[in-house]
């Protein structure tokens, strides 16, 4: 007989793939609805390291960016680089596919050392089976989800955006790359409307927030 879960509530303490790091836009995003729900946000040395070796990768960071971006970024999103002690956790979490079996085991561990449930946020949903981990105390949910359970009207979703675009111009005010890459400088411009907003967060797959978004309340 299936055990049928109900709706977790939104943890306090967020494990974060590398996925959703990756983006600058989504970092901020996060930060923002973090404030929002008190919530303090978490990733790995291998979590760090394997979203920064993509950024480079695909051009999006020169290297010796990279390696400051890198250094500075838990004290820039007030986030908390955990150590790597996921290794003890790997057989609790084999339904989750094997590339990404590290990332479950680190949300776990977090989950004993906090003692309290744990969200992991990915855009990777499918990799992450939700029932297995939910078992565990890990609440999985990508960025997209998360807007929408947290922010229930369009003013305050429209408040969470501006917020997330502040903090994100505040960041490159602060710490403008040294060496930009194509990739940046030719970046298409930040949304000044709702209507760039709803094309915006569509293009970043935020779809269910920017239906919120469109709606007249």
């Amino acid at each position: 007989m299936s055990v049928l879960l109900g709706k977790p509530e939104v943890p306090k303490h967020w494990l974060l793939d590398a996925n959703v790091i990756f983006s600058e836009w989504t970092r901020w995003l996060l930060v923002a609805l973090a404030e929002h729900h008190n919530a303090t946000l978490y990733w790995t040395p291998h979590i760090e390291s394997e979203c920064y070796r993509n950024l480079v990768r695909l051009g999006r960071l020169h290297p010796q960016d990279a390696d400051i971006e890198r250094a500075e970024l838990p004290a820039r999103l007030n986030a908390t680089l955990l150590p790597q002690a996921h290794e003890p956790y790997l057989a609790d979490v084999r339904q989750v596919d094997e590339k990404d079996r590290h990332v479950a085991a680190s949300a776990l561990a977090l989950r004993h050392k906090v003692q309290q449930p744990v969200g992991l946020l990915t855009w990777n949903l499918r990799d992450f089976p939700r029932k297995p981990l939910l078992k565990l105390g890990l609440v999985r949910l990508c960025p997209d989800e998360l807007c929408i359970e947290l922010v229930k009207t369009k003013a305050e979703t429209q408040a969470i955006l501006l917020h997330a675009l502040e903090l994100m111009q505040n960041s490159f005010g602060l710490r403008p790359p040294q060496n930009p890459t194509n990739y940046q400088t030719k970046a298409m411009p930040l949304p000044q409307n709702d209507n760039e907003w709803f094309d915006f967060l569509a293009r970043n797959r935020m779809h269910k927030t920017a239906r919120r978004l469109s709606r007249p309340h």
